[in-house]
């Protein structure tokens, strides 16, 4: 295949917003719906355990994400990325809508695992695309644009989610039918490159493609600082409206607007990321992010209202900006061209699979320190990884594994 070198014409706009839109609707799969979490757990008041099956809510799509990523990768390099995306859009839409009309909550549940399979095709789909179609320093430029379009949808799907869960806590799922017309555009501009892909699959390989192999030195690296960073990150929507209920702050649309302030704050970080990538390494990043965002959790833990809870959501987000293109840029630079769906799916499950622990994680936590002592303990502890990438950084001036 020779797909990496033919695109010297930069894609065309409607092809870009298509890869943009298919990568904000990742930032809906778990988050969207935390300001129903309050009036989910009064609805389910009655059944066991029900403050973590709610929490499960937000991450059980996690679960799916996990354990179906990497067969989706392998689908991407090798089956027809258009029928790919139309089952992963209906999956998506009607998973997410489930909470809609799900009666029952292992019904609502069982929505929540179609979710994930439907986001984990998604994802993969924009993630593979974005390695195809840019290359270079303009990947970098465009995975900072990335995002900033998912901090972006964020804002939108965090306030939405929050004003229809004002006026009933189901109303926050009716969010996820907004991947109909991204799936529509992606379908569209998207088909003509997916044919050439197609086509250039029945070509005979040349050498460099039939030696190819896949990077798993770097996915070593890679993979468990992915884990860590949504496993920690993922305690925000997870236990955060719990901690402002705490603290007296009991409005759906004031938690879903104080947790949309840290994607407000990411977006303009991530269009920074090109810029910074040229002047700061890989590993210096890795640590500025982690640090920045236990310095937010610090600020949740001694917030004794709303307003240190929007510091804490201010400085997280200028970790997160930075954070989410470096990983994506970093990999892909490793990758062969004939393994990035493979790449982004394995890339996907160590993300999700930290999402998925993520409340598990945390609830002994919360049960030895309670909501804000957990703020505080991971906060602490993600400072300290940040100051350990940074000692890598002192001792391997260039990034564990050279770029490509």
């Amino acid at each position: 295949m020779k797909m990496d070198h033919a695109q010297e014409t930069p894609p065309s706009g409607a092809v870009t917003a298509a890869v943009l839109g298919l990568a904000s609707m990742t930032i809906m799969a778990n988050a969207t719906v935390a300001s129903s979490l309050p009036g989910l757990r009064e609805h389910y008041a009655g059944v066991p355990h029900i403050d973590t099956l709610a929490g499960l809510i937000v991450t059980l799509p996690s679960l799916a994400i996990v354990l179906s990523a990497g067969v989706m990768g392998v689908l991407i390099d090798r089956w027809d990325r258009q029928k790919l995306l139309v089952l992963t859009a209906a999956l998506y839409c009607i998973g997410g809508t489930s909470g809609l009309w799900a009666e029952s909550l292992w019904g609502m549940l069982a929505g929540r695992l179609a979710l994930g399979l439907g986001v984990a095709g998604t994802m993969n789909l924009g993630m593979t695309w974005a390695g195809d179609l840019w290359h270079g320093p303009a990947r970098a430029r465009f995975l900072g644009m990335q995002g900033a379009a998912i901090s972006a949808a964020g804002i939108v799907f965090m306030l939405a989610g929050g004003a229809l869960a004002s006026l009933h806590w189901r109303g926050a799922f009716a969010v996820y039918a907004l991947i109909l017309p991204i799936a529509a555009l992606a379908f569209v501009v998207l088909g003509p490159r997916a044919r050439q892909m197609q086509a250039a699959r029945g070509r005979p390989a040349d050498r460099s493609t039939s030696s190819a192999r896949f990077p798993w030195a770097a996915y070593a690296f890679i993979a468990p600082l992915a884990f860590l960073f949504q496993t920690a990150f993922y305690v925000t929507p997870t236990r955060l409206p719990f901690h402002l209920e705490a603290l007296g702050v009991t409005s759906p649309f004031v938690v879903g607007a104080l947790m949309a302030a840290l994607v407000a704050v990411s977006a303009p970080m991530s269009l920074m990321y090109g810029r910074i990538r040229a002047r700061l390494s890989a590993m210096v990043i890795f640590g500025l992010s982690f640090a920045l965002i236990g310095l937010g959790f610090l600020a949740h833990a001694t917030a004794s209202g709303w307003q240190g809870v929007l510091a804490g959501s201010m400085i997280g987000g200028l970790g997160m900006g930075i954070s989410m293109p470096n990983y994506t840029t970093w990999f892909m630079a490793r990758v062969p061209a004939t393994m990035r769906g493979r790449a982004s799916g394995l890339l996907t499950t160590a993300f999700f699979l930290g999402q998925f622990a993520s409340p598990l994680a945390s609830a002994p936590l919360v049960a030895a320190f309670g909501l804000a002592g957990t703020f505080a303990v991971v906060g602490g502890a993600l400072i300290a990884l940040g100051g350990g990438l940074w000692a890598l950084h002192v001792l391997r001036p260039e990034p564990a594994f050279a770029e490509a």
